[in-house]
């Protein structure tokens, strides 16, 4: 087996997957505030130089933190749909697994740290733009993936896919927080129902 030169640039992305990792715990176990770049250093067997050297700042982490969720996200639901041969609504276990598989990588607070870093970005005009920009993003890969399967299963949408996107992030944003406050009350059959209504919303007329 031929292995890959550990080359610089790869040695700086493990570097920083390393630091997303350590940071993902901490961040899990302080809080946005709680947490500083010192303990992330340590975490991850590296000085507080090295957390310089990827990031500019703590805002900076934690939004590299978010993106990279939003990206596995994405990833594992586009794998989710290209494996389907069946419309959507029809495959409702295999999206409550997903969710369930993406709970578990992110942290079941995740949806606490969201709504920390939000009251924060609302009173810093840098850190809401940078998660106004995050969030727009990750709303317009949704959109593109609700296109796709409309035009590839010929489903006539009730609302434009952009619309749509918002109203799923808004939605399971929400499902978040509940999972924190009241953890046993976000149970399968709960995320089962939110799918189904999202899956019936998206519109199931069939274009002739």
């Amino acid at each position: 087996m031929d292995l890959e030169p550990l080359t610089a640039e790869r040695r700086r992305q493990q570097t920083r997957d390393y630091l997303l990792q350590a940071a993902a715990q901490v961040f899990s176990e302080r809080g946005f505030h709680g947490a500083t770049l010192d303990e992330v250093a340590a975490v991850a067997g590296f000085t507080k130089g090295a957390v310089y050297s990827n990031f500019k700042n703590k805002e900076d982490l934690f939004m590299a933190l978010f993106q990279a969720n939003y990206d596995r996200e994405m990833a594992a639901l586009r794998r989710t749909l290209e494996g389907s041969e069946g419309p959507p609504e029809a495959r409702v276990s295999d999206f409550v697994a997903l969710i369930r598989e993406g709970t578990r990588q992110a942290g079941s607070n995740f949806g606490l740290l969201y709504e920390e870093f939000w009251l924060y970005a609302v009173r810093n005009p840098t850190a809401r733009e940078q998660l106004t920009r995050l969030e727009d993003e990750n709303v317009r890969a949704i959109a593109q993936i609700i296109e796709s399967e409309r035009k590839r299963r010929g489903i006539e949408t009730l609302e434009s896919p952009e619309r749509a996107a918002r109203i799923i992030v808004v939605l399971f944003h929400g499902i978040g927080l509940l999972r924190v406050l009241q953890p046993d009350v976000v149970d399968d059959a709960l995320i089962e129902t939110a799918i189904s209504f999202v899956a019936r919303g998206l519109g199931a007329e069939v274009v002739p």
